[in-house]
């Protein structure tokens, strides 16, 4: 194991130490799992070290983090630190480094850690749901992010968390963390909601977390869910023994060491402030060939389209008559075959607002087959915009 990997199960296994030493339950996460179960080798990401707790249990380790803090490592969350990026907790190594440059100052001590995330209970009041969504969201937004730009629903969420924090930005983060734990602390609820990332959401049923097991990890034990195969299938599908290992992807925003502290670090490079504020001056900058360097994209990626317009055309010219005899005859089982590259081309083409038609005899045919065959959505969409 390389010295990152092995600082991430260093940090699990103090994690480990705590929720025994105070029985709380705390459960691996799914990738982590998969290794355990699979016998995968341990990630080699040095952001790969996750554990999952209930709201409640959360709160407890928190807690007694705090009663009895382990020498050389911090506990950051919404609770003590108003740039923090969410409803979670991150247990750091204050003697490493781990500071990613797209999210700046989110973290007070940027160090190598382990997030603790929360396993969330639904809340019953559809409207305290969506009010409880818009302040995460809204918190999520006015943190330090750089190529996360909000859409409409983002900038509306961000309105009511810059209102509120008029009267302190840290004030207004334990008061959310306090009610995001308490409201989302659901003990009757049957199912509990997993948000990985800003797109990636799970749901798994109370059920698999009733009850705890152990799982061997590199030759230390961790706990995991009972069903931890059930688990699994939640989260991988059934054939979860075949999902392929990690593949080691450098991420060149991300800066890690194991050997260096981060305070080490920014002492001999300068201030942590300052490498922000160039990091935001060549962001700005290349700006302008990030968007030149979709709209090229988008050039190539519509040349290549409009080519396979042109092989389509000479491909229907040559079959036309026999396409024309099958309709003649009413064989629509045989059309329908014949017509799967028409139909492949307009879907790609409706993605552009747009249809294909090598000619208007042709489309005719084509739009009829769609009804004849059941696909009455798609001729409606290729409707629209034929006349």
């Amino acid at each position: 194991m390389k010295r990152e990997q092995q600082e991430v199960l260093s940090l699990l296994k103090e994690i480990d130490k705590i929720c025994r030493k105070n029985k709380i339950p705390y459960y691996l996460s799914p990738q982590l799992t998969l290794c355990g179960v699979t016998g995968q080798p341990f990630p080699q990401d040095p952001l790969c070290g996750v554990v999952l707790m209930k709201t409640g249990d959360m709160e407890r380790f928190r807690i007694a983090f705090e009663a009895d803090p382990p020498k050389r490592r911090t506990l950051e969350s919404m609770k003590n630190n108003k740039r923090f990026p969410g409803l979670y907790l991150r247990y750091e190594n204050m003697d490493t480094l781990c500071f990613r440059l797209d999210e700046g100052r989110n973290f007070r001590y940027p160090g190598m850690g382990v997030d603790i995330l929360p396993l969330r209970g639904k809340i019953a009041s559809r409207k305290g749901h969506l009010w409880n969504r818009a302040l995460e969201v809204g918190w999520q937004q006015s943190c330090y992010l750089y190529n996360n730009k909000p859409g409409l629903s983002g900038m509306l969420c961000k309105l009511p968390v810059r209102l509120l924090s008029l009267g302190g930005r840290a004030r207004l983060g334990k008061r959310l963390y306090e009610k995001f734990v308490e409201r989302q602390d659901t003990k009757g609820s049957d199912e509990y909601v997993l948000r990985l990332n800003r797109t990636e959401t799970l749901y798994y049923p109370a059920e698999i977390f009733k009850k705890t097991a152990q799982l061997e990890l590199e030759g230390s034990k961790f706990l995991v869910p009972d069903g931890k195969i059930w688990y699994l299938q939640k989260t991988y599908g059934s054939d979860y023994e075949n999902v392929p290992a990690e593949e080691p992807k450098p991420d060149w925003t991300v800066m890690t060491s194991a050997l260096v502290s981060y305070e080490d670090y920014f002492q001999e490079t300068g201030s942590l402030k300052k490498l922000i504020k160039a990091r935001r001056r060549q962001y700005l900058k290349d700006s302008i060939g990030r968007r030149r360097q979709r709209y090229y994209n988008w050039c190539w990626n519509y040349a290549k389209l409009c080519a396979g317009q042109r092989e389509l055309d000479v491909y229907y010219e040559e079959k036309k008559d026999y396409i024309k005899n099958l309709y003649k005859n009413g064989d629509y089982v045989r059309l329908e075959a014949v017509f799967r590259p028409y139909t492949r081309m307009n879907q790609r083409c409706l993605k552009e607002k747009e249809i294909y038609a090598s000619d208007e005899e042709m489309m005719e045919i084509y739009l009829d087959v769609l009804e004849k065959t059941g696909n009455g959505e798609l001729k409606r969409q290729i409707e629209r915009y034929w006349s």
